[in-house]
């Protein structure tokens, strides 16, 4: 049997009429139950008829107008409130991404965690408050779970500047955002895509063209040796500790979108074709492993090492960020053979060995050659 759409009965002048209308209440109000009882409508109303009934929009306007006050009573008791966002919050959401209208009073509602809340989840507002002066973003990053945002490259400088960033690990938190452009004048930003600038000053500003300009070279055998795998490759502003992260166009999908678009079993294959977004290769120029890297592609530009290094920063990197590897048994080939250079193991020391080493396709096929790795050390 199809789900109902509500839980809302409607009667005419204390006479039943149908459990089943629709138009009485929004979609992301379907967790409300209730009985609406109308002076105004006919009795021998039809179904038919009661779908295009003016009165119908009324009800649904005053209906969703007193839902949202009785959230805002419930929202003034901390502990009441965080029972009805454990159970109602995707509802919530998808009422921002569904309801226009309504969308500010509702974004009023949304909690999350921080990087500056601890166990608590915090409001919108009270992340108004503590932005820094002169911050002009409300900074977001979403991912598969709280462990994994909490977690991301993507946080390094910004938590290094002591600006806060909302962590989503929720899936509807992604469909509400795409709607959601800002709050109380303070646009969004979600960090996982380009276009973030971090530099405030003009001294940092210089520091980070002088980088740009000394890793010029060295972006461009990435990008050679990566191909079409990578929109671009330039140098990034949002890490500290890590050598490189993917990061995606403004507009498109991000790689959490895309990995719950892969993960629908109804979806449009032929979507995924266009909103896939562009990837963009960024490395941290301050990073010891890119500063060795640049001094090798100075010194030989067709170095075959740095090649294979290229690929494997690049295939780290995608998981890192969020996305899957198109071909995991390279990934683990490249690795297994690093793990041999660490144990000194011989290439050709044993026949199984030698074996395993036929069924592992050549590094030399992305651009990498596997007696080369030796140099490494």
């Amino acid at each position: 049997s199809k789900k109902k759409p509500n839980n809302i009965k409607l009667y005419v002048r204390r006479v039943f009429i149908t459990d089943n209308c629709e138009d009485l209440i929004p979609e992301w109000l379907s967790f409300l139950k209730g009985i609406v009882d109308s002076e105004d409508l006919p009795l021998n109303i039809s179904r038919e008829t009661l779908q295009q009934n003016k009165i119908l929009k009324v009800i649904n306007k005053n209906i969703t107008k007193k839902a949202i006050e009785l959230f805002q009573e419930i929202s003034e008791n901390k502990e009441d409130f965080n029972k009805f966002y454990e159970a109602f919050s995707k509802n919530i959401k998808y009422g921002i991404h569904d309801d226009t209208t309504n969308r500010d009073k509702l974004a009023e509602f949304l909690r999350f965690h921080s990087t500056k809340s601890g166990l608590e989840m915090t409001s919108l507002k009270d992340y108004i408050t503590r932005m820094k002066e002169g911050q002009e973003f409300i900074y977001f990053v979403c991912g598969e779970s709280k462990k994994a945002v909490e977690e991301s490259p993507f946080l390094e400088n910004l938590k290094k500047k002591g600006l806060e960033v909302l962590l989503m690990s929720d899936p509807m938190d992604e469909y509400a955002m795409q709607q959601l452009k800002e709050f109380e004048g303070k646009k969004f930003k979600n960090i996982t895509k380009e276009g973030l600038e971090l530099a405030t000053d003009e001294e940092e500003k210089k520091k980070q063209e002088e980088l740009k300009k000394a890793t010029e070279q060295l972006c461009t055998v990435i990008k050679d040796t990566l191909g079409e795998k990578v929109e671009k490759v330039a140098t990034s502003q949002r890490l500290s500790t890590s050598p490189c992260v993917i990061v995606t166009g403004e507009f498109g999908w991000t790689a959490n979108m895309e990995r719950i678009m892969k993960a629908q079993a109804l979806r449009n294959s032929g979507m995924g074709s266009y909103m896939t977004s562009k990837k963009t290769l960024e490395i941290n120029p301050t990073h010891p492993i890119v500063s060795e890297l640049r001094k090798k592609v100075e010194k030989d530009k067709s170095d075959k090492t740095v090649k294979d290094l290229v690929w494997l920063l690049y295939e780290t990197a995608l998981l890192t960020s969020g996305f899957n590897l198109d071909e995991p048994n390279m990934f683990a080939a490249r690795i297994h053979r690093m793990i041999k250079l660490g144990l000194a193991i011989d290439e050709t020391e044993t026949e199984a060995d030698k074996g395993l080493e036929d069924d592992v396709p050549p590094l030399e096929e992305e651009g990498g050659d596997a007696n080369e790795m030796e140099r490494v050390d």
